[in-house]
């Protein structure tokens, strides 16, 4: 027999089937992303839509000294500051780096190399979770290459680097096949916590279906002893999450969105943004449908699909009850993930482009929620929990020579299938390489290292639309700046701040150590009659330098 019992046994990968593994999963990556973003100094792909404020989230951090907490950021966003909680600047890697910033390039990231690594451990994890189902390795390496070819990590890709660690779910489900283990348990917990708040979540979830696993099915550990070793594990967890700036928000840890970037009860065989060479997209139309639903992008694939068929033909076929005894066995893990699902849909619950029913709740319900507003996320492990189920029917049902040639053409049928996406990414990492900053003029730099904070003036449009150049302007100089696209912060502070800041130029209060920018013209009317004519027009903007005399 190549199978054997769910966590009876502690199989491990071979050294050569991991190193098979992470081969192929370096490859896939370079194939669809590049070589060039792993190079810590090439910025220009980081700064564009979301990713920027993420590397200019570590540039900001890393120029300041130390805070309290430690990864609070004073001069990004002024006058509150923010964290990096909320930068989204992986504060695993900004905490471990900072010490060595000195010696580390002007212009570094690291977040290529981040999601490399999120790549090759998925990967290895996936080979991990496989290894308790056969003992056959290319049975292991082609059900390893589905989590690798994973549509809702591609999907991440676009500009979501800490949530890429998708491999985490996939280590707390192998962690709880293979029985309670809180050194795991806390290692798995403490990366979420200082990778991406989602993550920590859906990590907790798995970790609690295993204590409850543990307690009540294995009976291998007693209550207290659990709740010793989950109390260590949760105080771990929030001294990490204070330490990354999380309880550090003006602006509070809920935000809108609830119930507009939700999950759709056919996400899970919809290719939404042309995501399939094969199969249409019928959801998420505009038109029909106005809910944020991509972050519930769960597409299966259409090579998981097939095999999923295949799966469902066997299991009603069966002779033997299999199921029963795995649902009594697995009843926490199945209930947790189900709770995820749930949360995923939302209180508004959207079949394609129906909106099928809005479930009334309490306001303070909804502000609870309100914490993980994109809740179409949390509908992950349910799709890496049934992706392992779907191979674990087809290696346990199918002789090996032919769940050799079943999940063989299924993994090649799901590259096909997303073989279009991969072109995409492909081109658009290229595009972002080539960012240049609007800000051309030499003059920019020379202004910039006479002051100590750059200001950006009103009117002008929304700051998330022109902060990237300004903000890279002052964080290559260390100035603090209002130039920001923040999360959980105060809108009304930072105006308020702004327009006394603007007020009190208009009054005379001209402050030596600022720059002033002035995006549009109209702003000009806050610059005093007698400093009119120091005004510079550099690139389409306004400028007032700082270090004038009046």
């Amino acid at each position: 027999m190549h199978t054997r019992a769910y966590g009876n046994a502690h199989p491990t990968p071979k050294l050569v089937e991991s190193a098979l593994v992470i081969l192929a999963a370096t490859l896939f990556f370079l194939y669809v992303f590049g070589w060039q973003i792993l190079d810590p100094k090439a910025t220009a792909w980081m700064l564009s839509g979301d990713p920027a404020q993420h590397y200019l989230g570590w540039q900001f951090f890393r120029n300041e000294s130390w805070q309290f907490p430690p990864g609070r950021i004073l001069g990004l966003g002024i006058p509150d500051g923010t964290a990096l909680a909320f930068t989204d600047a992986i504060p695993l890697l900004a905490l471990l780096l900072k010490p060595f910033s000195t010696w580390l390039p002007n212009t570094f990231q690291y977040f290529g190399a981040w999601m490399l690594a999120c790549y090759v451990l998925i990967g290895f994890f996936g080979l991990r979770l496989l290894a308790t189902l056969t003992d056959r390795t290319w049975l292991r390496l082609m059900g390893a290459g589905f989590f690798i070819l994973s549509p809702p990590l591609l999907f991440r890709g676009h500009g979501h680097e800490s949530l890429m660690a998708h491999w985490l779910l996939i280590a707390g489900i192998d962690t709880y096949l293979r029985g309670w283990s809180w050194p795991r348990w806390l290692t798995w917990s403490a990366i979420a916590a200082l990778s991406h708040p989602y993550l920590l979540l859906m990590v907790l979830g798995l970790l609690a279906a295993s204590a409850v696993s543990a307690l009540q099915v294995k009976r291998d550990k007693t209550l207290m002893q659990l709740l010793r070793e989950t109390t260590g594990i949760f105080a771990v967890v929030i001294g990490l999450l204070w330490s990354a700036g999380s309880f550090s928000g003006q602006g509070g840890l809920a935000a809108e969105g609830y119930g507009y970037f939700s999950m759709n009860i056919l996400s899970l065989f919809d290719p939404i943004f042309s995501a399939s060479r094969f199969l249409t997209q019928n959801t998420f139309n505009e038109d029909f449908n106005p809910f944020g639903q991509y972050e519930g992008f769960l597409y299966l694939g259409a090579g998981m699909i097939v095999l999923a068929a295949v799966a469902f033909a066997l299991q009603l076929s069966a002779v033997e009850p299999t199921l029963k005894p795995l649902l009594k066995k697995y009843w926490p893990l199945i209930v947790v993930v189900t709770l995820f699902w749930i949360l995923a849909l939302s209180n508004k619950v959207m079949l394609g482009n129906i909106h099928l029913v809005t479930f009334p709740l309490p306001q303070f319900l909804i502000k609870i929620l309100s914490i993980f507003r994109a809740s179409g996320r949390l509908g992950w492990p349910l799709f890496y929990l049934l992706n392992f189920v779907i191979i674990a029917i087809l290696i346990r049902k199918l002789p090996y020579r032919a769940a050799l040639v079943v999940i063989g053409a299924g993994l090649l049928l799901q590259f096909t299938d997303q073989s279009k996406k991969y072109h995409e990414l492909n081109g658009l990492m290229s595009q972002r390489m080539a960012w240049q900053t609007p800000l051309k003029d030499q003059q920019w730099a020379q202004l910039a290292s006479a002051a100590k904070r750059l200001i950006v003036i009103p009117p002008h449009p929304p700051m998330e639309k022109i902060y990237i150049p300004f903000a890279n302007l002052a964080a290559h100089h260390h100035l603090a700046t209002n130039a920001a696209h923040l999360a959980r912060t105060s809108t009304a502070s930072t105006e308020t701040y702004i327009e006394g800041e603007a007020n009190r130029l208009a009054d005379g209060h001209y402050d030596p150590k600022t720059l002033y920018v002035f995006p549009e013209i109209a702003g000009l009317k806050y610059v005093p009659l007698n400093y009119r004519s120091k005004v510079i027009e550099l690139d389409g903007r306004f400028v007032l330098p700082a270090g004038l005399l009046n």
